[in-house]
């Protein structure tokens, strides 16, 4: 496996926090901002708590920015096609288990097949979880220094035996694309190849946001790395 080289340009990593951060201000359709407002207000007794805690999410929203390095799928050095296309599915209906939306991006492979594609950390951090989750089949959850949390789902398998407390440097390989969950421990083939990344930020003492990873993802494809496989 190749190894990810760390992006060094303090410069061109500050122009592209700030391309990025207008990107997502650009980009995000109504109903997100509908989303992210009602989610704020909910919380917010007064005028003046809400601006407090607005100005509170900008601010988290640009430690996310800030601590992305790599795009989580490493093309090919074998191809010159993109190993993954993903679409911005963000809410979008799901039903198993209840109907619910849709709190990430979904990465489909070019290539049909399970333990085929690498799923390397988009950031530092600390492993809070691994193992098995119905919906999420074999995932692994990463708290990062900020207190982010990312969230990688319906992994095939493993590379090592991660667990809580184990130290992540973005780039590390965390394990392989597969189709797990939707059922008990092992099982798998209810849908597609695909990787699920979520994205959650503290909000208050308890609480977390999901917030839309499609934005950060379309960034970090100028942050690819390359792989042998």
């Amino acid at each position: 496996m190749g190894q990810a080289v760390k992006y060094e340009s303090f410069c061109g990593r500050k122009l592209a926090l700030w391309i990025g951060m207008m990107l997502l201000l650009n980009c995000l359709v109504q109903e997100e901002l509908y989303w992210i407002e009602d989610r704020l207000k909910a919380r917010m007794p007064s005028s003046s708590d809400s601006d407090e805690e607005y100005e509170a999410y900008q601010q988290a929203l640009e430690l996310v920015w800030e601590e992305l390095e790599y795009f989580p799928v490493p093309d090919s050095t074998l191809k010159d096609t993109e190993a993954v296309s993903f679409e911005n599915t963000w809410q979008a209906e799901r039903t198993y288990g209840g109907k619910r939306k849709h709190e990430g991006c979904d990465l489909i492979p070019e290539k049909e097949e399970s333990g085929y594609y690498p799923v390397i950390s988009m950031t530092d951090g600390v492993v809070e979880r691994a193992g098995w989750l119905e919906k999420g089949g074999w995932r692994i959850g990463i708290r990062s220094d900020n207190g982010n949390y990312y969230y990688y789902a319906h992994l095939e398998s493993y590379v090592g035996d991660w667990r809580e407390g184990d130290q992540v440097q973005a780039g590390d390989l965390l394990g392989y694309m597969g189709d797990s969950g939707y059922g008990p421990e092992g099982t798998t083939g209810q849908f597609p190849v695909h990787l699920h990344v979520g994205i959650y930020m503290p909000l208050g003492v308890e609480d977390e946001l999901a917030i839309n990873p499609y934005w950060m993802l379309k960034y970090l494809e100028e942050k690819k790395v390359k792989w042998d496989y």
